[in-house]
Protein backbone atom coordinates (compact mmCIF):
# COMPACT_ATOMS: atom_id res chain seq x y z
CA UNK A 1 0.00 0.00 0.00
CA UNK A 2 2.91 2.62 1.04
CA UNK A 3 4.44 1.63 -2.30
CA UNK A 4 1.45 2.72 -4.19
CA UNK A 5 1.04 5.79 -2.66
CA UNK A 6 4.59 6.98 -3.43
CA UNK A 7 4.33 5.83 -6.57
CA UNK A 8 1.16 7.72 -7.15
CA UNK A 9 2.84 10.85 -5.81
CA UNK A 10 6.43 10.30 -7.93
CA UNK A 11 4.04 10.56 -10.56
CA UNK A 12 2.11 13.21 -10.27
CA UNK A 13 5.06 14.87 -8.97
CA UNK A 14 6.86 14.37 -12.38
CA UNK A 15 3.76 15.31 -14.52
CA UNK A 16 3.33 18.72 -12.62
CA UNK A 17 7.58 19.11 -13.27
CA UNK A 18 7.10 18.16 -17.16
CA UNK A 19 3.95 20.45 -17.04
CA UNK A 20 5.75 23.45 -15.58
CA UNK A 21 8.78 23.51 -17.99
CA UNK A 22 7.06 23.18 -20.98
CA UNK A 23 5.25 26.55 -20.13
CA UNK A 24 8.68 28.09 -19.17
CA UNK A 25 9.86 26.79 -22.29
CA UNK A 26 6.43 28.05 -24.24
CA UNK A 27 6.82 31.24 -22.41
CA UNK A 28 10.55 31.75 -23.45
CA UNK A 29 9.92 31.21 -27.31
CA UNK A 30 6.42 33.68 -27.42
CA UNK A 31 9.00 36.09 -25.29
CA UNK A 32 11.49 35.61 -27.95
CA UNK A 33 8.92 35.95 -30.78
CA UNK A 34 7.39 38.99 -29.20
CA UNK A 35 11.02 41.26 -28.98
CA UNK A 36 12.24 39.95 -32.68
CA UNK A 37 8.48 41.65 -33.48
CA UNK A 38 9.16 44.50 -31.37
CA UNK A 39 12.67 45.15 -32.66
CA UNK A 40 11.64 45.04 -36.44
CA UNK A 41 8.31 47.74 -35.76
CA UNK A 42 11.21 49.89 -34.74
CA UNK A 43 13.66 49.41 -37.31
CA UNK A 44 10.87 49.86 -39.76
CA UNK A 45 9.52 52.86 -38.05
CA UNK A 46 13.05 54.04 -38.00
CA UNK A 47 13.17 54.02 -41.84
CA UNK A 48 9.86 55.38 -42.56
CA UNK A 49 10.43 58.44 -40.46
CA UNK A 50 13.46 59.60 -42.22
CA UNK A 51 12.02 58.58 -45.49
CA UNK A 52 8.95 60.65 -44.62
CA UNK A 53 11.49 63.66 -42.91
CA UNK A 54 13.14 63.96 -46.04
CA UNK A 55 10.08 64.09 -48.32
CA UNK A 56 7.90 66.45 -46.32
CA UNK A 57 10.64 68.87 -44.75
CA UNK A 58 10.19 72.14 -45.67
CA UNK A 59 6.51 71.88 -46.80
CA UNK A 60 3.80 73.81 -44.86
CA UNK A 61 1.66 72.96 -42.07
CA UNK A 62 -1.89 73.15 -44.19
CA UNK A 63 -0.11 71.51 -47.07
CA UNK A 64 0.96 68.21 -45.16
CA UNK A 65 -2.72 68.44 -43.37
CA UNK A 66 -4.52 68.32 -46.26
CA UNK A 67 -2.32 65.36 -47.96
CA UNK A 68 -3.31 63.43 -44.55
CA UNK A 69 -6.75 64.02 -44.80
CA UNK A 70 -6.99 62.97 -48.22
CA UNK A 71 -5.87 59.83 -47.29
CA UNK A 72 -8.52 59.56 -44.81
CA UNK A 73 -6.17 60.13 -41.71
CA UNK A 74 -7.97 62.76 -40.13
CA UNK A 75 -9.53 60.52 -37.24
CA UNK A 76 -5.63 59.63 -36.56
CA UNK A 77 -4.99 62.94 -36.68
CA UNK A 78 -4.59 65.18 -33.22
CA UNK A 79 -3.12 69.17 -33.67
CA UNK A 80 -1.88 71.11 -30.63
CA UNK A 81 0.11 74.13 -31.51
CA UNK A 82 2.83 73.65 -33.69
CA UNK A 83 2.84 69.93 -33.47
CA UNK A 84 0.42 67.36 -35.60
CA UNK A 85 0.10 63.88 -34.06
CA UNK A 86 -0.68 61.39 -36.25
CA UNK A 87 -0.88 58.61 -33.83
CA UNK A 88 2.56 58.57 -31.88
CA UNK A 89 4.66 60.04 -34.44
CA UNK A 90 5.07 64.09 -33.65
CA UNK A 91 5.25 66.65 -36.89
CA UNK A 92 7.06 69.49 -35.39
CA UNK A 93 6.71 73.07 -37.18
CA UNK A 94 8.45 76.23 -37.03
CA UNK A 95 6.47 79.32 -38.52
CA UNK A 96 4.05 76.87 -40.36
CA UNK A 97 7.20 75.01 -42.02
CA UNK A 98 7.82 71.24 -40.81
CA UNK A 99 11.72 70.79 -39.29
CA UNK A 100 11.56 67.80 -37.88
CA UNK A 101 9.56 64.01 -37.56
CA UNK A 102 9.31 62.49 -34.22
Amino acid sequence: MKFKIILIISIVSLLCNIFLVYNLIDRSISLAYSRQSVDNCSNDLSLLTAVVKSELNGKDKKHIQQQFMAEGLNHSLLIKNNIIYLGNTEFIFNDGILIDVK
